[in-house]
């Protein structure tokens, strides 16, 4: 794999262990798109995601240093926790050359693993997302660990699709036993991700 391909990844990669963002302002409207009760729609030109309203959308302009440049968005629970407050980030790299989404996250994961302790793959799969009238392949996974020895363990729940040699990746960070409505959230957040 070539270098370019490895600092994306690495990239995308360090946007799993996201632990503090600082405030921000929320950019949302309707797509058209159905709306669930106590959502709203972030929309860009190339995506949107459905989010519960009360949640904080942080944007490039308030992220702090830490954040990776090829982070777009936060969105962060608006329950906020002593040790971490559950967060979606999505990320999004354009690519210097075509790979699949299954081979990307498969890299990904091998980066995961060596920079994670405690590193456990919980699930992984291939799925669909909905892209106008057609689908694209994207691949989900599921991880468990912590950045150092003195952190929590966090659970990381990811989906990557590639459009147009662009590669989106919606990353879901939480604890492992955060209450079960934040978790269901999540997944929420995750699954009404759609490309435009």
């Amino acid at each position: 794999m070539k270098s370019k391909h490895l600092a994306a990844i690495i990239g995308i990669s360090f946007t799993l262990i996201i632990t503090a963002c600082g405030g921000g302002s929320s950019s949302s409207n309707d797509t058209g798109a159905t709306i669930q009760p106590g959502k709203t729609t972030y929309n860009t030109d190339t995506f949107s995601v459905q989010i519960p309203k009360d949640w904080e959308t942080l944007e490039k302009n308030s992220f702090t240093s830490n954040v990776p440049p090829e982070t777009i968005v936060v969105f962060r629970n608006n329950i906020k926790n002593d040790i971490f407050t559950a967060n979606v980030n999505i990320a999004q790299k354009a690519l210097s050359q075509k790979i699949t989404v299954k081979d990307f996250a498969k890299s990904n994961l091998e980066i995961l693993k060596n920079n994670l302790i405690g590193y456990q793959l919980l699930n992984e799969k291939e799925d669909k997302i909905n892209f106008g009238k057609d689908s694209l392949p994207t691949y989900k996974t599921e991880v468990e660990g912590k950045k150092s020895a003195s952190e929590r363990i966090m659970h990381f729940r990811q989906v990557y699709v590639i459009n147009n040699n662009i590669m989106y990746t919606v990353t879901a960070t939480y604890l492992p036993n955060e209450d079960e409505s934040v978790g269901n959230a999540l997944g929420e957040i995750l699954d009404s991700f759609v490309l435009k």
